[in-house]
Parts: C-alpha cells; structure tokens; sequence
C-alpha cells in the first residue's frame, strides 16, 4: 500500500491509515463517484464501528463478463459465514491480482484497503487480508453491506448531522456530496443546500448579490442557484432553467456552486472546523 501502513506484530498486526486519510482529504476529488462515496464514508476506517468492513472474511469472487465490460464482485462476510455480506462490485475491470491464500482455514478476514485513482481514469483498489491481499483495478466500484441484520448506513439517517458553521457543511459537501444528497442533480444539492443555509441563518440574499459581482450576470434579485444555472448554460442560452441542464452541466453545476459558496463564506469570515 501506498499511504496505509501495515506491520506485523508478535500478536497480529497493525493498520494505521491516517496518513491515507490525510491524502483523502485533499484528493478524494480524483476518484470515480461511487469509489469516492465509499473512500469517504464517515465510519470506513472507524475499526470501532458496525459499518466499518474490518474483520470481514473473503468469502467468495466472481468475474462476469457484460457487453459493458468486465464485471467482478468481491464478497466478504460478516461473522464467519453468516449473514450479512459485505459485497464490492466492480465494473469495467482490467485488472485483478491475488497474492496469498485467502481459502485458508480460518478465513482470510479483512485488516485494511486503500483506494486511490489509477493513471486511466479509474481506480486501484487494494484490500490487505490476514491471508494475502487483493489489488482491483476498474473504472469505478460500489461498495456496502447486504442481507438481513446488515449494520446501518449512516447515509440513510442525514439526522445524524449537525453543523452549526455552514463553512463546515460545505467542506464536507465538497469531500464527500453522496452521503447528504441522492443523486447527482443539482436541483437536488441546491435544494439541500438552500434549507441548510436557511437553517444556519445565512443570508442567502447576501449570496445572491456576491454571486452577481463574481459572475457578472444575472442580476442582484435572482435566487443563487439561478446564477449557477446561467452561468453553466451560457450566453447562447439565457432562458436555461435547472431542469434543463444535461448530466455532465449537473455536475459542473455542483463543483461550480460547492467552490463558489466555499469562497463567499470565507468572504464572510467562516473557517470550516
């Protein structure tokens, strides 16, 4: 591994992957949607918590090939082989490698991975076993728990966050955007965003007319995401509406607004925490 560190010790062995998570930090950017979504999650690499994947044992890997590409799906299971699994699917594979025995006996069970973007576009991801490690490289992968008694995902409980500096929000809207909104719309993310602000009080009427001086168009009494909009639709289009943006203007949109409402808060003196 690249970042992760792993060392064998006189009774096991130790990860440490802050150093991992310090990369993330300012990288997590450079990976496919869905790996970064995983890369991020809250409890991935808290070993204390139920989600976390730590301790699963290899239990079964499969190869399937699609007029899409490859597809590999990597199953871990919880428990010995009890319900319930840990499942990675990884789509448009062009490379997997094994090193160890991961059928021995006991299992193979899961110390620690590491994910990081290869020189294509995709992403190198890396699990280190107690019997070996596996190396996938693919476009992009998705990763969680399935089956009955599965740990929750904080994901689907947005109640559990609470910030009390709308700086700090957008930091982590920026890192990792898939565990506060569904899809990959910006309606969607504006919709968020405008009842957070709203929320934490700040002045979105403020924003409006800081977002007309750093674009230049637009117009002071238009809402915030209007701005966006016109500005990722351009001039050969000044009736565009949010509805009609395309998937790649989507997500220009959203990058567009995270950076832009990342600078107007450091304007009004907000440091994320």
């Amino acid at each position: 591994m690249r970042y992760v560190k792993v060392e064998s010790t006189g009774g096991g062995s130790m990860t440490d992957p802050r150093e991992y998570l310090e990369w993330l930090a300012e990288h997590a950017e450079e990976l496919p949607p869905c790996a970064r979504a995983f890369a991020t999650h809250p409890e991935h690499y808290d070993f204390s918590h139920p989600w976390c994947p730590r301790s699963a044992s290899f239990d079964r890997m499969s190869t399937r090939f699609t007029d899409d590409g490859v597809v590999v799906t990597l199953v871990l299971a919880a428990y010995g082989d009890a319900p319930p699994e840990f499942v990675l699917r990884y789509q448009g594979v062009t490379s997997v490698e094994s090193d160890g025995d991961h059928s021995e006996q006991p299992r193979s069970n899961l110390l620690v991975d590491e994910i990081l973007p290869d020189d294509k576009g995709g992403v190198r991801h890396e699990l280190t076993f107690t019997g070996g490690t596996i190396t996938v490289v693919a476009t992009d992968f998705t990763a969680g728990w399935s089956g009955p008694g599965a740990p929750e995902d904080p994901r689907d409980r947005l109640d559990r966050w609470h910030f009390d500096n709308p700086a700090t929000l957008v930091h982590h809207l920026r890192l990792r955007r898939g565990m506060f909104v569904s899809g990959d719309s910006f309606s969607t993310l504006a919709a968020f965003v405008t009842g957070s602000l709203w929320t934490l009080r700040t002045d979105l009427h403020g924003l409006s007319r800081w977002l007309t001086a750093r674009l230049g168009a637009s117009g002071a009494n238009v809402t915030w995401e209007y701005h966006i909009v016109r500005h990722i639709a351009g001039p050969a289009r000044p009736n565009a509406r949010i509805d009609d943006l395309t998937v790649e203007e989507n997500e220009q949109a959203c990058t567009l607004a995270l950076d832009l409402l990342a600078e107007w808060l450091a304007d009004q003196g907000y440091v994320a925490e």
